[in-house]
């Protein structure tokens, strides 16, 4: 205690004021202004909301990007009265592969019979062979009997083939996707894909404009294997309904059936 006492005074010494023994610096004199340490409080809160809001915009605005690709997994959604999309319930037809019904040599036409109306679309057998030969196996096995078009966005594509309506399903197999040259113009179809997979299932999609995003020469393209030759109003129907979550049409837009003609 006396040493204590002692450097005390030793302080004092020169005539020092009490009061001016020790004066702390910026920004530890803040702290002694009750008024503008909250100020500065205030700002900093403000400050990390704003960067947190604009995170989360940009990391919308990238997920937003990548969900408009043709995907054959979209990523979960709520449906419109605020539940989580379920589980799919249909069993769909499974197929170890595509049996072998189609020849690059003739001439195919799929009629697409909607609840909007009949979509008719010549195939690419000649130029894509392998794809025309799965979609037309499917189709003479009904497979597509009674879907709907689980994904529609106007101005880009409206999608179809999933039997569970929910965008992850496929016939059991994979078909090797067939490198060609046909731009994604207006009303072709292409097959649907997970990310940059070099194969498909059974889910298809068809261009409501030019998409030259998805063509050949893009990193990720998509390959036409058809073309609608009549019916186009019918798809532009299709692609003005109104959706809800996922972008699925609300009433549901079904596919009757698929008639394969050949010549």
């Amino acid at each position: 205690m006396r040493q204590e006492s002692s450097r005390r005074k030793n302080y004092q010494l020169g005539g020092t004021s009490p009061n001016e023994i020790y004066k702390p610096g910026f920004p530890m004199n803040m702290f002694g202004n009750v008024k503008l340490f909250a100020i500065i409080g205030v700002v900093v809160i403000v400050s990390f909301i704003a960067v947190a809001f604009l995170s989360s915009r940009a990391n919308n605005s990238a997920a937003n990007d990548v969900d408009d690709l043709p995907t054959a997994t979209p990523i979960a959604s709520a449906t419109t009265d605020g539940s989580v999309t379920p589980s799919a319930t249909v069993v769909p037809k499974t197929f170890s592969k595509a049996e072998t019904v189609v020849s690059a040599e003739k001439q195919y036409t799929a009629t697409i019979k909607t609840s909007k109306g009949d979509i008719t679309v010549k195939l690419y057998a000649d130029k894509a062979t392998n794809t025309v030969n799965s979609f037309v196996f499917l189709a003479k096995q009904g497979y597509f009997d009674g879907i709907t078009f689980h994904r529609v966005i106007k101005d880009f594509v409206v999608q179809s083939g999933d039997p569970t309506g929910t965008g992850t399903g496929g016939p059991g197999y994979n078909t090797a996707q067939e490198p060609n040259e046909i731009p994604n113009k207006r009303g072709t179809l292409s097959m649907a894909k997970v990310g940059n997979a070099k194969d498909f299932g059974s889910q298809f999609f068809i261009n409501l404009k030019d998409n030259v995003a998805l063509d050949y020469n893009q990193s990720n393209p998509f390959y036409p294997f058809g073309e609608v030759t009549g019916g186009m109003d019918v798809v532009d129907a299709i692609a003005s309904s109104p959706t809800g979550a996922g972008d699925k049409p609300n009433p549901p837009i079904t596919i009757t059936t698929v008639e394969i003609t050949e010549s």
